[in-house]
């Protein structure tokens, strides 16, 4: 089945979890949705109103509020209808089902959405913002979500524009040049673009430099512990998530593997990661727990290094980010609480993860390397496109210095404009598509 054939059916889903609850929520939505509907109300839908009606099926009445929307003032852009049954499985089945054996179709995961991004009511960057909003664990992410949703981020709209505009002088140039004065071309054209694509370059450098800040408050800060065996990494990742993720024993080495565990901090999301301890060993499956424990620590965004003394085995393992040394078993016994400082010594913060003494210091000592800015690109697609855009733009720019030729020129910004216009999904690969609104559950 094409997508033409598969957006014209009408669908439906339960937008609510399954279970026991006091209201529903059942969406449909398609043209002909209101009538199919309709054949099983006891009264007529009316528009944008939310009434009392009895949904009819072969084995049971239900009563309920139901409401529709036409086209294409709808969150789809299609006719779409919502009824709102009592949330029991037996009573939200019967209702499905009985719309399906009327010619409706069970929804994918997604494809309210998805509708509503192929009717033009949502570009792609708003889907992958509605839908770290669904999945936001905090305040943070949330608030940062919607304001994507929003969009309360314009610069690539900006970018977007200009490359559109500058291209459309280049290939006004290129087709009627003719008609124009050689100096025309020459100076008030060629200084306007190049102008026009140093606007897009600042723009989207700014926004590039701020995606680490984005990645991070939708996917957590990520945090390795680094540090010889035996020094209480284990135990650190258990006091720090308040949890048993990780097993604790007196046998040095018990961590072999990469182990994970979250917590919040002051409405922030960070990923603490236990590492096997670093020594030099002969034994394989240990020399493999060092080496991910060595790439964890290149990869994370901090790295705490675990230590039993002062000396630590920082300068043994490399880091891309951050780094904070601590001295763990220490027999500390008044907390310091968010004043960190006040537990340092040359620089290590002391602390005891088995008896919680100042763990509250270093949670705050981690939140305080956490970046501040954000802009409106958070995941790895949308800094792809990013980046694509901004080199084709320092290539544009590097042409008309060296004045090769609009053509050149002219390509390269359609290759911008055409990595701008990807972020939102006019040029996107089908299976990027796919993967956006398969992170979406059934009913949205």
């Amino acid at each position: 089945m094409n997508r033409i054939e598969q957006n014209n059916r009408i669908i439906v889903a339960l937008a609510t979890p399954y279970g026991r609850s006091a209201v529903a929520v059942i969406r449909i939505s398609g043209k002909g949705s209101i009538d199919l509907v309709g054949r099983f109300l006891s009264r007529r839908l009316e528009v944008g109103k939310i009434a009392v009606n009895v949904f009819k099926t072969e084995k049971f009445n239900e009563r309920l509020m139901a409401t529709c929307f036409e086209s294409p003032k709808s969150y789809t852009g299609e006719d779409t209808v919502e009824l709102y049954p009592h949330g029991n499985t037996v009573i939200c089945d019967g209702i499905i089902k009985t719309l399906i054996n009327a010619g409706a179709f069970a929804a994918e995961k997604g494809e309210f959405t998805k509708r509503a991004f192929l009717n033009g009511k949502l570009d792609l960057m708003q889907c992958e913002a509605l839908a770290d909003v669904i999945d936001a664990q905090t305040a943070e992410q949330l608030v940062y979500g919607n304001k994507r949703y929003d969009g309360g981020y314009d610069e690539f709209s900006q970018v977007k524009n200009i490359l559109n505009k500058a291209l459309s002088s280049i290939e006004a140039v290129l087709h009627y040049g003719d008609e124009l004065e050689e100096n025309e071309i020459d100076t008030a054209l060629v200084d306007d673009v190049y102008k026009s694509v140093d606007v897009c370059i600042e723009k989207l450098n700014s926004e590039i430099e701020k995606f680490a800040g984005g990645r991070i408050i939708n996917d957590g800060f990520r945090i390795a512990l680094i540090g010889e065996p035996n020094v209480g990494k284990s135990t650190l990742l258990n006091c720090l998530t308040q949890s048993d993720r990780a097993i604790v024993t007196d046998i040095a080495g018990t961590t072999r593997d990469i182990l994970d565990g979250n917590y919040v901090y002051k409405d922030k999301k960070f990923v603490i990661i236990d590492t096997a301890g670093i020594t030099e060993t002969t034994d394989a499956v240990e020399k493999i727990g060092v080496e991910r424990a060595k790439k964890a620590a290149q990869t994370a965004d901090a790295v705490v290094y675990v230590t039993a003394d002062e000396s630590g085995t920082k300068s043994e393992v490399a880091t891309n980010g951050e780094s904070v040394v601590i001295k763990n078993k220490c027999d500390v016994n008044k907390d310091v609480g968010t004043n960190y400082r006040r537990a340092e010594t040359n620089g290590v913060l002391e602390v005891s993860a088995k008896n919680n003494v100042n763990i509250t210091a270093l949670k705050q000592k981690l939140f305080d390397l956490c970046p501040n800015d954000c802009g409106g690109i958070c995941n790895h697609r949308q800094y792809e496109c990013a980046m694509r855009c901004f080199e084709r733009c320092k290539d544009a720019k590097n042409e008309l210095d060296s004045a090769f030729g609009l053509e050149i020129v002219s390509a390269l910004l359609f290759d911008a404009y055409s990595a701008i216009s990807e972020l939102y999904g006019e040029q996107a690969d089908e299976k990027i598509i796919e993967s956006v609104f398969d992170r979406f559950c059934v009913g949205k």
